[in-house]
């Protein structure tokens, strides 16, 4: 086409065509490009859905992989693949966009976003996907057609010459034999992304398009089912104006061009969805096989009072709806048919007396596999307590952080128990006692007791800190008076636990407080650490008068916890 030499008249022609395709560009009318907008904007808020889905599915896949690594591993390194490959393709896409609107617009990307070419302040991400979220009703050049069929077909128009619509359809191509490898031949006809190539075997293309083997041997055909880039027809002379390319963008104003380009990235994330659901129901298409098939037993509990009955339900899993007969033997005794529901649920019970008992059955099955009648075996067992009896007050139920705390726990079948706890550290100490220690500021802890691996049931525990000790100065009476001799005896401020019934728990004074008044009406204060006076206030208790008064105050204790703190209580002493 563009290279040969034109004569006056084909020169005469060509201008005559060029005046033609400019008067039809002026005659585009604004309903025109305003449907194009409405569409385009449509087009995205797909996309951005499509990525969202698409995100969520692999999130989904995932997890699968992150549950059974060597059962998912080969398809979720597929899907990895398969991501890679279809966010390069989006990025090119999307850039490619970006790209042929900003340089017909000679706009930047913060100049776009001042003047609102652009909807989005930052470039919208997923997972490293890029989204040029364009406003086409703010481009400018949206009926311009010379600009996009330079950039896209390339100058002079046709193949190698710089166009980007070749490109991209080489890159389309390729996409699409890599979701078709994943997907498989059968669903080659299902996809979209189709651009001018013939995908199939060896025999469809021939088939489809009239083309001989040997002309197919000169085509670029890849394994036995991706297909070619090729004419749908071998007489056409011109593989430019017959070419994918030509056709959406030769002569195509900007705003179709975007909508396009759009388009078609809902059309790789459409695919790309497809592909990756398929890979993830691929994990679990063999999973029913009939070796893995067996019978299972689900029982309210195993362990049961006397007087209260056995109940459990015996099936094979695989066969839920179908009604069946399982032979049962209960304690070696003589074997019993049990009938299923109409979902192959069989329902056994029991009623008997104080001990472990077990049973055994079989439920006969036709396996598919063998066309054969087999059986599955199961096999239960459960124990029969006598009753017992435990009565706690529950709103006392109460531990304290810091300290051990003496708990009792008996019962279970034979007297053996096995007992763990949330939130705290549980220790024996004898037979049936532990010390139960809270670990951190829990604010409640939970006993659990079980017996031969059956639940015993629970028990809750509110968390309280140790109660504050009272401060006390020996010789002092109960009206706070003392001789000045007796006080300074006495040397100490002690901290006394009062009413408490846990033995060894103690406090420590750690430091306090004296104001003090004499009776010419001075007042100070003295800062003690620790629990004995210091020299400073044994002086002025030497000099202190009848009618002194002494406020011990801020009184700092330590106790079995490590914790320190201040009391609410002071002591007030006054000389007689």
């Amino acid at each position: 086409m563009a290279g040969a030499k034109e004569t006056p008249r084909q020169k005469m022609i060509g201008m005559m065509y060029l005046v033609y395709t400019a008067l039809l560009a002026m005659n585009v009318s604004k309903d025109i490009l305003d449907a194009f907008d409405t569409v385009n904007t449509g087009v995205q808020d797909t996309n951005i859905t499509l990525m969202q889905q698409i995100s969520q599915k692999y999130a989904t896949f995932e997890e699968q992989y992150a549950l059974d690594q060597e059962k998912v591993g080969p398809y979720w390194e597929q899907a990895q693949e398969l991501r890679t490959k279809s966010t390069d393709l989006i990025n090119y896409l999307e850039a490619l966009k970006w790209d042929l609107v900003s340089s017909i617009e000679n706009k930047d990307y913060a100049k776009a976003i001042d003047e609102g070419l652009l909807k989005n302040k930052d470039t919208l991400q997923y997972n490293g996907r890029l989204l040029y979220n364009i406003n086409t009703s703010k481009i400018k050049s949206r009926d311009n057609y010379n600009k996009p069929t330079a950039y896209m077909m390339g100058d002079p128009e046709g193949p190698g010459n710089g166009g980007k619509a070749y490109e991209l359809s080489e890159k389309i191509r390729e996409y699409r034999g890599e979701i078709v490898g994943i997907m498989g031949p059968e669903h080659i006809h299902e996809l979209g992304l189709i651009t001018d190539s013939i995908y199939g075997s060896k025999d469809y293309v021939m088939q489809q398009t009239g083309h001989s083997e040997s002309s197919l041997k000169k085509l670029p055909l890849e394994g036995e089912y991706y297909g070619a880039k090729i004419s749908y027809y071998p007489g056409v002379t011109d593989p430019v104006q017959d070419s994918w390319e030509y056709r959406n963008f030769h002569h195509t104003v900007l705003i179709a061009d975007v909508t396009l380009l759009n388009k078609i990235i809902s059309e790789v994330e459409t695919a790309e969805l497809n592909a990756v659901t398929h890979l993830a129901q691929s994990v679990h298409a063999e999973d029913f096989t009939f070796d893995e098939v067996g019978a299972k037993v689900f029982a309210e509990s195993s362990y049961i009072l006397s007087g209260q009955k056995y109940r459990a339900q015996a099936m094979v899993t695989a066969w839920q709806n179908t009604q069946t007969t399982a032979r049962v033997r209960f304690d070696g005794g003589p074997e019993k048919e049990y009938a299923s529901n109409s979902q192959g649920v069989i329902d056994l019970e029991y009623n008997v007396g104080v001990g472990t008992h077990r049973y055994t059955g079989v439920i006969p099955m036709l396996n598919p596999k063998t066309n054969e009648i087999e059986d599955y075996p199961f096999e239960g067992s459960f124990t029969v307590a006598p009753p017992a009896v435990s009565v706690a007050a529950t709103k006392m139920n109460v531990v304290y952080a810091g300290i051990d705390n003496p708990i009792a726990i008996g019962g279970g079948v034979g007297g053996e128990i096995s007992a763990t706890a949330t939130g705290a550290t549980l220790s024996r100490t004898g037979n049936g006692t532990y010390n139960l220690r809270v670990n951190g500021g829990a604010n409640e802890v939970v006993v659990h007791v079980s017996s031969q691996g059956s639940s015993m049931g629970s028990m809750k525990f509110r968390v309280k800190e140790l109660p504050k000790p009272t401060a006390k100065i020996d010789n002092v009476s109960s009206d706070g008076k003392v001789t000045k001799g007796a006080l300074l005896a006495a040397n100490m401020v002690r901290a006394e636990m009062k009413d408490f019934d846990f033995e060894g728990v103690h406090y420590d004074v750690t430091g306090y407080t004296v104001k003090y008044r004499t009776k010419a009406g001075t007042t100070k204060e003295e800062k003690v650490t620790g629990s004995r006076f210091n020299e400073t206030l044994k002086s002025v208790f030497n000099s202190a008068n009848a009618g002194d008064i002494y406020v011990f105050t801020a009184i700092r204790v330590r106790g079995n916890d490590n914790k320190e703190k201040v009391l609410d209580s002071q002591i007030a002493v006054e000389i007689k």
